[in-house]
């Protein structure tokens, strides 16, 4: 999966600048969603992977929101979204493609040991194939 070094980096840095913001009654305003946002994406990078893909769409908007009011935690958060979308779409394409590749030597086999006709095989050949 993507670096979550990058997330953990984004979410102290969001934290920090958070913090440092509430110390102004003004700052009040953005400093307290940077700080609930820093330990959201910090929970986050102590996930295991297959359940950070479940929080992508968060960890998206905190880093956009980041970007407004502190845009280096704001970058590394897209960073590793980026990281984590394509890795993530990598990780689908791997496994249907071996899927298919599977299933496909499955269905030569039987074939080859004259378990399934010839008429059999090739329409079982054609709705694998379709499916791709």
């Amino acid at each position: 999966m993507a670096d979550k070094a990058l997330l953990k980096a984004a979410a102290i840095i969001g934290i920090v600048i958070g913090i440092i913001s509430c110390l102004f009654i003004i700052g009040l305003i953005w400093g307290i969603p940077m700080i609930i946002g820093g330990y959201k994406l910090y929970d986050y990078s102590n996930m295991p992977d297959n359940e950070v893909v479940n929080y992508k769409s968060s960890i998206l908007g905190w880093s956009i929101f980041f970007i407004f009011f502190s845009f280096i935690s704001g970058i590394l958060g897209l960073i590793y979204y980026i990281g984590l979308t394509s890795l993530n779409n990598q990780m689908y394409k791997d496994v249907d493609s071996t899927d298919y590749v599977a299933e496909l030597e499955n269905l030569k086999k039987l074939y080859d040991d004259k378990i399934l006709t010839k008429e059999e095989y090739q329409n079982k050949k054609k709705q694998i194939l379709d499916k791709i």
